[in-house]
């Protein structure tokens, strides 16, 4: 996701329902929009967002994750638990 595409994210998130992201990242709200976010409120969401797009990018494809688990089940292994706690301790939560 491009920044552009992150702010609209996260404007829509916080409840705003008509708006425009412009090229320079600055917001034009229309007549009719639902609210208006503080500039915190954004950014709070936007670095929310970029830790969720890391991890989405850090985790194994889901068949793998699977073929761990199995693995797992089968010598009473952490490897599945370890990969998921290494992805959220290298991309914590603002």
């Amino acid at each position: 996701m491009d920044a552009i595409d992150i702010k609209a994210k996260a404007l829509s998130q916080l409840g705003a329902t008509e708006f425009q992201v412009k090229a320079d990242l600055s917001v034009v709200y229309f007549d009719g929009n639902a609210t208006e976010p503080t500039e915190s409120n954004i950014n709070d969401k936007i670095a929310l967002i970029n830790v969720q797009e890391a991890r989405k990018a850090s985790y194994l494809p889901l068949e793998e994750q699977f073929d761990l688990q199995y693995k797992d089940l089968l010598d009473n292994g952490t490897r599945w638990q370890d990969h998921i706690a290494k992805v959220k301790a290298d991309n914590p939560k603002p």
